[in-house]
């Protein structure tokens, strides 16, 4: 990649701007009360810009650590976070609102379909919100079900999804192997890239998932740190900082990268349900033990989102009642999901080099010899699966 690449240009300049007028205005919007005076509703438009800042810190610092300028473009990240942040937080959005609504219409046609003797006063589309409104309270195994489909299943997959779309389309990622002919996938991906250096370099693909990750996130995030600064909420600038912090976003754009960069720099055999298959699942892992959905505007505990404790308890002021059997229970479920981000962690960092040093080791070894390794590598994991199992 030449210097000039590496260069930020205008177009980057104006993205970045824009990015920026748009915090601007949501912190001046996000004021509250809307009643304070002048130098009042100034000095908290400041703070929440804060806000902002805070939820950037550790997304800032892990770019500078993953970036490798020799091999990504600059003004390509950038345009991916532009395009994030602006087009596919929205569609995130309306999709997922698409996907709730139709999961639970589903939902109430297994379980309850009494439900649509409502219709003729309400149209059908929007029944699964208004039900409220008209006195009817659901069972509680539907409304799990649902919820469970909605926030699990089908909002995991749509975030996902959107992060990889968006990369393909801003980005001509570098790869060794590509489809066969007729669009049809080959079982050996043997199409090399012509004119170009065989890859052995796989930074591009993980520096553009974060950046991707990082778009929808800081949309997500600044929404629901800007409705958490009103006079009555706790500590939001620890709230502010944690929720940058909160690595489930990063880690699932990065399992995703690392498939992608064994399908086609590696050349592994992969559908699109093993390229995106692990990320959905920790995702829909985090979905189900209290991170909210792009979709869910508020959370009634915010808190809980992160596993983390209240703010009181944080400072050291024990609830009566705190350390009873519950409390431990909760405790020790909170470790458990720390100790598997961690593992999860641990597996991207590992494996990222390790598929870097197969990729080397590709460029110097016959390409069956390299395959057949591969092949064997799987045989031999699956026979010490199979061996613990008995």
């Amino acid at each position: 990649m030449n210097a000039a690449s590496r260069l930020m240009k205008f177009d980057s300049v104006q993205k970045l701007s824009f990015i920026g007028t748009v915090v601007a205005a949501m912190s001046w919007a996000g004021v509250a009360p809307r009643t304070l005076g002048r130098e009042l509703y100034r000095n908290q438009f400041k703070r929440n810009l804060e806000l902002a800042a805070f939820t950037a810190v550790l997304p800032l610092f892990t770019f500078a650590m993953t970036f490798d300028s020799s091999a990504a473009n600059i003004n390509d990240l950038i345009s991916t976070f532009y395009s994030a942040f602006v087009f596919v937080f929205p569609a995130v959005f309306a999709l997922e609102i698409a996907a709730a609504t139709l999961c639970r219409l589903l939902t109430f046609v297994v379980w309850e379909p009494s439900i649509f003797s409502l219709t003729p006063r309400i149209p059908t589309i929007v029944l699964p919100w208004v039900l409220r409104e008209q006195g009817y309270h659901p069972k509680r195994i539907t409304l799990f079900v649902a919820d469970f489909f909605t926030s699990v299943v089908a909002c995991p997959i749509i975030e996902e999804a959107g992060k990889l779309v968006l990369v393909n389309l801003c980005l001509s990622l570098p790869r060794n192997f590509a489809e066969g002919k007729k669009g049809r996938r080959v079982k050996v991906r043997a199409s090399r890239t012509r004119g170009t250096r065989q890859v052995t370099n796989i930074n591009p693909y993980v520096v553009s998932m974060l950046v991707a990750s990082w778009g929808i996130k800081f949309a997500d995030s600044l929404r629901r740190v800007l409705l958490y600064s009103k006079p009555s909420s706790l500590h939001p600038g620890w709230y502010a900082f944690a929720r940058g912090c909160f690595p489930v976003q990063e880690l699932c754009g990065t399992l995703t990268a690392l498939q992608w960069a064994r399908r086609d720099v590696l050349g592994v055999e992969m559908g699109l349900v093993g390229l995106l298959g692990p990320a959905v699942f920790i995702h829909g892992m985090a979905n189900f033990r209290g991170m909210k959905p792009v979709f869910k505007w508020n959370s009634a505990k915010p808190w809980s989102e992160m596993q983390l404790p209240v703010p009181d308890a944080a400072a050291g002021v024990i609830e009566e009642g705190a350390m009873n059997a519950k409390g431990l229970n909760k405790g020790f479920a909170k470790l458990i999901w720390l100790t598997i981000l961690l593992r999860v962690t641990g597996y991207c960092v590992k494996n990222y080099y390790m598929i870097n040093r197969q990729a080397r080791k590709r460029t110097q070894r016959n390409e069956d010899a390299f395959a057949a390794e591969l092949s064997m590598g799987k045989m031999l994991k699956k026979d010490k699966k199979d061996k613990k199992k008995d």
